[in-house]
């Protein structure tokens, strides 16, 4: 546990990144002590780095940067605790500081204290002083802890000091409890940096920083054993009264080499010597195990979950060293990465910024003293691709439709496994609603699919941001969509055998479909009006296409991009009802015969209409072709009785209408008949005539009264307001004088003044008449 807080510290403490070297102290002297089976080619381990040092093996030193004023009888000496509790603290020889030199360890040492004394040491009363104090290896193994403590907060904050280029740019982050309670700790070890308040103001100000705070009050206390001043003045008093004894930790050198660091402190007359320890963990190195499938991304610092035994095993884990990753396959060498146990979340944290090997699956193993240490299981490491091609797939866009719930989200285009953020907003908007993502992403990392609640969302244009756990963001643009078009569910019916023909759908958001198309029909759309509930469709039917088929449409829709499917659309229905034939009778008593193809109103006109077979009795339609002419449509089935139309049936098929025209349309209209039935739908209409209105003329007497070049004579009938010219013949006609007059008592009756030329052409000429906007007169059956 004090461990773990130690590296816990130290984390904060590398917030004011601290220069390479001894931080507020100076170096002693800086040597390669290692430690190695004997006999065997067994690479040399450096003693801050050995777990266990069994009995016979060689401790061997090398100088590397001895100080200036080293004298020749500079000392090295090794003290060391055996692991068995009934072993005797041993001093091995003292050695000459200038040189390489090793020794032969006699047992398997727990703690091991190393003595360098520039200026000489005398052997026999540091062997007396750890010989006979009984209280002298607790007080070691608390100076050994305190001093490792301080180390690997040191070791850590070197390292960590590089990851400053990359994050240098972002801002101070908020104090975490963490902190406060780290900052805790070292205050307890030191109470003079009570007033040095590391949250605030003056936290990377000059030299006091929380790493120079913590150093010094390592040195203060010199493990904190004695109150007031540690272990070393009580070393003192036993050993040597004119050698002063220093506390000193240890930092890495080059070629695996260590560096002692002193505090600064005035200079004395007596001799230097700096006492430094170190324990081993004398245990079995922690088994370890990465999580299932641990995919972590190439140029980034990461951590790679994994589970121990017990919470106590993270202590061990940080004595691991050397750490390489192993590739699975192939010829790819052991490549060496930075690695860190990070107990807080339970991780291996590796730095993997500059690494230089291919993705892949990878093995994770380092070294615990001179054996491979193996993490069980593999981490997949992955290459960071552009973000900003991923794109979302057209399947999910047609899905996006308001107020349908939570709608799946498919994303293409690039790697998605370490996309850790994603949000939706308006495109002006800077309001962002979080984005449902998966909680297991074991998937393809090529494919992401997440979920937009669509409830609160307003059609129209929106901005999908993803943000990766490296920082890079892409925005993908995205349209929620009204609800789709949907057509009535009773099927339009369209007839075989035509051209084309005009059907209207009906349904809802029809104003938004651009193209209409089928595999056995040909569609004009006719353009959007008001109303999105209607559409009006030309369509043209294939030769394929029979009686009985039922067509399916695909309707391209603005926003969409697939087609809509709308099954059963269509229903093709044999070919319409045609009238092959509709002859006319007119009454022959008519005193005005119409001419071909006219029909007179107020009169009853029948007419014989010939149809093709019908699947069953149709229905009969009259009316004018012009809209504005048309006083009452008809309609009538075979047996039926109107007031001014009846209409029977013959077994033939014959169908036979007998009607006023007068009382359908105007004088003018073009009177039509068309026949339809509920299944085949409706025919072409047929042309039955133009109506006429006639004069109905009962009588024609002429006076000796001479007007201009004839005489006058007056005329009596019905509708005689018709007659605009009178005369002989077709060709001269002379205009009526006035309207006609009532005759009282009579009815309808009337009488009209006219003029006609003399003589007359014979005896019993007939009288000719011009009806209102005619140029050619009228015979009729009248003569005077």
């Amino acid at each position: 546990m004090c461990r773990a807080l130690g590296l816990l510290a130290s984390m904060a403490l590398a917030t004011a990144a601290a220069p390479r070297g001894c931080v507020g102290s100076v170096s002693v002297a800086s040597f390669r002590i290692s430690a190695q089976p004997s006999g065997t080619r067994s690479p040399a381990v450096a003693i801050r780095q050995v777990n266990n040092l069994p009995s016979g093996y060689r401790i061997s030193y090398q100088p590397l940067d001895l100080p200036a004023d080293l004298r020749k009888d500079a000392k090295l000496a090794f003290v060391m605790v055996p692991k068995a509790s009934d072993g005797a603290i041993t001093v091995l020889e003292p050695r000459s500081a200038a040189g390489s030199t090793d020794w032969t360890a006699p047992f398997a040492a727990s703690i091991a204290v190393l003595v360098f004394a520039p200026q000489g040491l005398d052997e026999k009363r540091l062997t007396n002083l750890v010989t006979k104090d009984p209280n002298l290896v607790a007080a070691l193994a608390d100076y050994a802890d305190q001093t490792a403590e301080l180390e690997a907060g040191l070791d850590l904050a070197n390292e960590l000091e590089q990851q400053t280029d990359d994050d240098s740019a972002r801002p101070l982050r908020p104090t975490t409890p963490a902190e406060q309670a780290i900052f805790a700790l070292v205050r307890a070890l030191n109470p003079a940096v009570s007033s040095y308040d590391p949250l605030g103001a003056g936290r990377r100000a000059g030299a006091a920083t929380m790493m120079g705070k913590g150093v010094d009050g390592f040195f203060e206390n010199a493990g904190g054993i004695v109150p007031g001043g540690g272990i070393l003045p009580a070393v003192k008093t036993w050993l040597l009264p004119d050698t002063e004894f220093r506390s000193v930790y240890a930092i890495p050198s080059s070629s695996d080499g260590m560096t002692l660091c002193t505090k600064l402190g005035p200079r004395s007359r007596n001799k230097m010597a700096y006492l430094w320890a170190y324990r081993m963990t004398s245990a079995a190195p922690p088994a370890t195990t990465i999580l299932k499938d641990a995919n972590v991304p190439i140029g980034m610092r990461v951590g790679v979950p994994v589970r121990l035994a017990t919470a106590q095993d993270w202590h061990l884990l940080d004595r691991v060293f050397d750490w390489t990753l192993i590739a699975g396959s192939g010829p790819t060498p052991p490549l060496h990465v930075p690695v860190r146990p990070v107990y807080e979340e339970r991780a291996l944290q590796i730095d993997l910024r500059n690494f230089p090997g291919p993705p892949g699956a990878y093995r994770i193993e380092g070294k615990w003293d001179w054996d491979t240490y193996k993490v069980s299981g593999t981490v997949n490491l992955h290459r960071l691709d552009d973000l900003k091609a991923a794109q979302i797939t057209q399947e999910s866009h047609d899905k996006l439709i308001t107020s349908t719930g939570p709608v799946p989200v498919e994303l293409t285009g690039a790697d998605f496994l370490f996309v850790d953020r994603v949000t939706l907003h308006r495109p002006a908007s800077a309001r962002q609603l979080p984005v449902d993502m998966p909680a297991d992403r074991t998937g393809p990392s090529d494919k992401l699919r997440v979920d937009v609640d669509t409830d609160a969302l307003r059609p129209g244009p929106y901005v999908l941001s993803l943000a990766r756990v490296d920082g890079a963001t892409a925005e993908l643009p995205l349209e929620v969509l009204p609800p789709n078009p949907r057509l009535d569910p009773t099927p339009r019916r369209v007839n075989a055998g035509e051209r084309e023909q005009t059907v209207t759908l009906t349904g809802a958001g029809l104003d938004r479909i651009e193209k209409i198309s089928s595999d056995r029909a040909d569609f004009t759309l006719a353009p959007a009006g008001e109303d999105s509930g209607k559409r009006a469709i030309t369509v043209r039917l294939h030769s394929e296409a029979k009686a009985g088929d039922r067509l399916m449409l695909l309707a391209t829709v603005k926003g969409l991009g697939e087609a809509l499917r709308f099954p059963a659309a269509l229903q093709v229905v044999a070919a319409r009802p045609k009238i092959r034939e509709a002859k006319p009778s007119l009454p022959r008593d008519l005193p005005i015969t119409p001419r071909e193809g006219e029909v007179p109103a107020g009169s009853w006109v029948s007419y014989a209409i010939r149809t093709d077979p019908v699947d069953a009795p149709p229905l009969v339609s009259v009316e004018c072709a012009e809209p504005a002419r048309t006083i009452q449509a008809e309609k009538l089935h075979a047996g039926e009785k109107h007031p001014s139309a009846q209409l029977t049936g013959a077994d033939d098929g014959t169908l036979f209408l007998s009607l006023d025209p007068g009382a359908v349309g105007q004088s003018g209209c073009s009177l039509t008949a068309a026949i339809e039935t509920e299944t085949l739908g409706k025919s072409d209409p047929i042309a039955l005539g133009k109506v006429v209105r006639l004069p109905r003329i009962e009588s024609l007497s002429l006076t000796d009264e001479k007007s201009g070049d004839g005489y006058a004579g007056a005329i009596r009938g019905f509708d005689l307001e018709t007659i605009e010219k009178t005369g002989w013949d077709s060709k001269a006609g002379v205009n009526v004088p006035e309207l006609p007059r009532p005759l009282a008592g009579e009815g309808a009756k009337q009488s009209l003044r006219i003029v006609m030329p003399w003589p007359s052409p014979s005896p019993k000429a007939p009288l000719f008449v011009w009806l209102r906007g005619e140029s050619e007169g009228r015979a009729t059956k009248v003569v005077p």
